[in-house]
């Protein structure tokens, strides 16, 4: 039987690459007030900005229930005996908990492996896209947890953030004191922040730049220092054109066609607001 894979809504995959490969995407909440939304059934993105710009509520996340994954894992059982659940860090949510919990639950007739991919957003995607391709391939188990966990070691997601308000409220990144004063700072000057998530929402080598010219500059380079790019992703929040424009940039080190292009979805945007532009790639070896 083939191994069918399940993932979380933080990954920003396009729902056509997702039906395509098969890969079941299980929603986190999106809270307003006292409205609870499913991510990009109940709420889409466009919805949710327009609910940020208009209303007071600060929105939260909230994790799937034990009864959602085991309701996934139970449906997908009459079709297999083998399922990988790859979700986002436990750095910044515990659904991979949630998800065990749920696992605890089945019967011995269907193998649930649940992965924490140390990533998220796209960083995630790409794990969960090279895994459903390794299953569509025939892999086995085993196999594609492998291939899963050596992605995830080489795998890298640069950012740059232009609303830091929905950065310092989320609290999802864990920022340094010195991080949140020049980030306070560069919110009254319009300064837009860069720099490389890790390590379930830690951020290195921070850069503060002026201009959307720049941003990009610095994206590349990082990029540029990657050697051996085997998968790339772009997702944006609000700017479209700036994605293309950072796919444009990227071509000499990468092809263009491969290069994919999404939209950040409600969990991810939640916490990062308008403006944002996260790189995430795939390395062949680890960095």
């Amino acid at each position: 039987m083939t191994v069918k894979i399940v993932t979380d809504s933080s990954c920003d995959i396009p729902p056509e690459i997702a039906r395509k490969l098969s890969i079941t995407i299980v929603p986190l909440y999106i809270q307003f007030g006292d409205k609870t939304y499913r991510d990009g059934i109940d709420l889409d993105v466009d919805r949710l900005y327009h609910e940020l710009a208009h209303s007071g509520e600060i929105p939260k996340t909230s994790v799937p229930s034990p009864g959602d994954f085991l309701k996934v894992y139970s449906n997908l059982a009459a079709e297999t005996d083998q399922i990988i659940s790859i979700h986002l860090s436990s750095g910044y949510s515990g659904t991979c908990n949630v998800a065990k919990l749920a696992q605890s639950y089945l019967d011995d007739k269907c193998r649930v492996e649940i992965i924490d991919s140390n990533s998220v957003s796209v960083g995630l995607g790409l794990i969960v896209i090279a895994a459903a391709k390794a299953a569509q391939e025939g892999k086995s188990l085993d196999q594609i947890v492998d291939l899963v966990h050596q992605i995830s070691l080489r795998s890298h997601i640069f950012g740059k953030i232009e609303d830091l308000v929905s950065v310092l409220k989320g609290k999802r990144f864990r920022l340094t004191r010195g991080l949140i004063l020049l980030g306070k700072i560069s919110m009254a000057l319009h300064i837009k922040l860069l720099g490389e998530v890790y390590d379930g929402g830690k951020i290195r080598s921070p850069a503060y730049v002026i201009g959307h010219k720049m941003a990009l500059n610095q994206l590349k380079r990082w990029a540029k220092g990657c050697k051996g790019i085997k998968d790339l992703a772009i997702a944006y929040s609000t700017m479209p054109h700036e994605a293309e424009m950072l796919a444009e940039c990227l071509e000499p080190l990468f092809p263009r066609e491969r290069i994919l292009i999404t939209r950040l979805g409600c969990a991810t945007s939640t916490y990062v607001g308008p403006g944002t532009l996260v790189m995430a790639l795939v390395t062949d070896k680890q960095l």
